[in-house]
């Protein structure tokens, strides 16, 4: 080897000994209170299945999905009269969403504790009174909030309209526009819930 190739080599060895593996050690177990949140929660094991959507004709709830989109999720038929009907519906929607929905990330507007009560059916108009938590008032000034209620009250055949009360006095609810009305809410009134944003 030449004067010139032997410098080059020993030039060279340095850096060709700073690209391997750094040793830092024995590993370290970490307790699981350091590791960031849901870094340590297992996994899906294969794609993510989405619930499926109601059947045409089938009693659903109104849930936040994805882009806070409403999403409709099927909900084993009511029995009894109307009035016994959307208490039942109601009661699921405060109920929330299910293990395997909060899995496909949906998830709800609606406080916990809240209580949604038929206390009146006036032809095909219901009306709703929202209590059971401190933060049911903030219900009627969520839009959100009152979509979820009035889409899933009027997913019901025979209910085209809900009111809403706070202890049995009348609330003005907002619609989409922000703009406060206290006439009976239809599921017109709150379709642009159905569809995500525009970019």
């Amino acid at each position: 080897m030449s004067r010139r190739g032997l410098a080059a080599a020993l030039l060279a060895l340095p850096l060709l000994c700073s690209c391997g593996v750094p040793t830092g050690g024995p590993p370290e177990i970490i307790a699981p209170s350091d590791v960031p949140y849901g870094l340590a929660s297992p996994g899906a094991t294969g794609p993510a299945v989405p619930s499926p959507a109601p059947e045409v004709g089938e009693p659903r709830i109104y849930l936040v999905g994805e882009d806070d989109v409403l999403v409709p999720r099927g909900r084993q038929p009511p029995q009894g009269t109307l009035r016994e009907q959307v208490a039942e519906l109601l009661g699921d929607l405060a109920d929330g969403p299910t293990p395997g929905e909060r899995n496909d990330q949906i998830s709800t507007t609606l406080p916990p504790e809240v209580q949604l009560t038929v206390t009146d059916v006036s032809g095909d108009t219901v009306t709703v009174d929202v209590a059971g938590s401190a933060d049911s008032s903030t219900i009627r000034e969520s839009r959100p909030a009152v979509a979820q209620i009035v889409l899933t009250a009027t997913s019901l055949a025979g209910v085209a309209g809900v009111l809403l009360t706070r202890d049995g006095e009348p609330v003005e609810a907002p619609l989409p526009s922000g703009q406060l009305t206290s006439r009976p809410l239809t599921a017109a009134d709150y379709a642009e819930f159905l569809t995500p944003p525009p970019p």
